[in-house]
């Protein structure tokens, strides 16, 4: 879950929480009105901070319970992940900063509870209390999910929101030492700040190793090891052990400013611009006011150009061949390497090229696409090419090496069909591997980087099965 989706989350779940704590609020105006102005001067009052602060833990409560417990379903009964730091094993594998923002978010998660229980009981003031009620609120969600079927128990999350709940301490502490002494000491400030500094030099020297890489990460590398024994792998396959060496590219990605280009080439002229999740989107019209949608995802280099109030229908691109050629020439968006040209059913004309990551120089890939109304304007233009270029030749694993690999439970377990539960991709004692074939393709890293990889696939208890492997060495 991105930070975009969980933002849009938890202003869904803060609705329940704002009204609890509003009629909270009312509850404690009520009690001071009616109760408090008929109390004997003996009896004890209840300080009316310490009352709004235990409003508003309870309404904190309330939000972690419905971002952990209800409505989360009863899809995951009785799993279990119990390796420590798998979420940030896994952000790293994959350089994924969606996945270190849920390990993160689940630390932000507890950070409050750690500074409400030693402001509202003194006895939480002493860390070992506050530190056997964090652990034991954390390890309470986890078992519920897992009992419940409302989520895996995860030893990550265990330790996630430990983390906050003692961070959340530790701001505790710090603002009450800045309260009591008047004034910051840098040896209280430092050491109530130790985990979220010693965290982000981690992030830094991770970050400063990352660049040094010559090449970046595979998605397909962020797994856990099967455990094999008692599993039957083979294969009819002739394999062959000899060192093998395969080109690594990099994906260039084309600059250019396409609201420019369709100005100059088609005339078209900006309306309005409005940014999406993921793409860029703008209202264009021509010069006789036809308008258009055009969509541009910058970091891949595609963008789409779409007349918005025509819907093309079947017709024949008989006769309209040469103008399609003719507008993409004038257009100069094709690359000098030769296309295949083809008509489509729907008629409209597509240039392809096809993948050629074997030829071990810097080549074109990609599609481009355009469609024409029966008077020759177009309704359509779409293009999704980028050039490959030949970085060097790295050695690889032989085929022989991938079904020692496979043997050792040394690869991903990827869901090869919808269907697939989970629990199903889980290799137990008894289960049987068939490898059919081993072949060399390739796949982007995250750094741009085409590197080649086997896509090996075969039979899993007589299921068809695949899985990918990083090839390079």
């Amino acid at each position: 879950m991105g930070i975009t989706e969980i933002m849009s989350n938890i202003k869904i779940l803060m609705l329940p929480v704002i009204i609890i704590i509003g009629l909270e609020f009312l509850l404690i105006g009520l009690y001071f009105f009616y109760y408090q102005r008929r109390r004997s001067d003996h009896q004890k009052q209840i300080p009316v901070k310490k009352l709004l602060l235990g409003a508003v833990f309870i309404g904190y409560i309330v939000f972690v319970l419905e971002l952990t417990v209800i409505g989360r379903g009863t899809s995951h009964f009785m799993q279990l992940n119990l390796q420590p730091f798998s979420g940030y094993i896994d952000a790293w594998k994959k350089y994924s900063l969606r996945d270190l923002q849920n390990c993160l978010f689940n630390i932000l998660m507890f950070v409050p509870l750690g500074m409400f229980l030693p402001l509202l009981m003194a006895k939480f003031k002493e860390f070992k209390w506050l530190l056997l009620v964090v652990v034991g609120a954390t390890a309470s969600i986890e078992t519920y999910q897992a009992l419940s079927g409302a989520g895996i128990f995860e030893l990550d999350d265990l330790i996630n929101n430990s983390l906050g709940g003692i961070i959340g301490y530790q701001l505790y502490k710090l603002v009450a030492s800045i309260v009591h002494n008047k004034k910051v000491k840098v040896k209280t400030l430092i050491g109530n700040l130790a985990i979220p500094l010693l965290m982000g030099l981690i992030f830094i020297v991770m970050n400063i190793v990352y660049a040094q890489q010559e090449f970046g990460h595979l998605a397909i590398n962020a797994y856990t090891k099967s455990k094999m024994s008692d599993v039957h792998v083979s294969t009819s396959l002739e394999l062959s052990a000899a060192p093998i060496v395969a080109p690594v590219y990099k994906k260039i990605i084309q600059e250019d400013d396409v609201k420019d280009l369709l100005q100059q080439k088609l005339g078209l002229s900006e309306m309005n611009a409005s940014d999406a999740k993921d793409n860029d989107e703008t209202l264009v019209e021509d010069k006789n006011g036809v308008p258009y949608t055009l969509v541009t995802n910058n970091s891949e280099g595609q963008w789409w150009l779409t007349e918005n109030n025509y819907s093309p229908e079947q017709t024949s691109a008989e006769g309209q061949e040469e103008k399609a050629k003719s507008l993409m020439d004038e257009l100069s968006i094709l690359p000098p390497q030769d296309a295949e040209f083809a008509v489509q059913e729907n008629g409209e004309f597509e240039w392809t090229l096809p993948d050629r990551p074997d030829v071990n120089k810097d080549y074109w890939t990609g599609d481009a696409s355009l469609g024409l109304k029966p008077d020759g304007h177009i309704y359509s233009l779409t293009y999704s090419l980028h050039e490959n270029q030949f970085i060097r030749e790295v050695n690889i694993l032989s085929p022989a090496e991938i079904y020692e690999r496979i043997k050792e439970g040394d690869f991903p377990q990827i869901k090869y069909n919808a269907l697939v539960q989970e629990e199903d991709l889980i290799i137990k004692k008894g289960d049987q591997i068939e490898i059919e074939s081993i072949e060399l393709s390739y796949m982007y890293d995250t750094k741009g980087f085409y590197q080649p990889i086997y896509n090996v696939s075969g039979k899993f208890n007589d299921n068809d099965w695949f899985t990918l492997i990083q090839a390079r060495k």
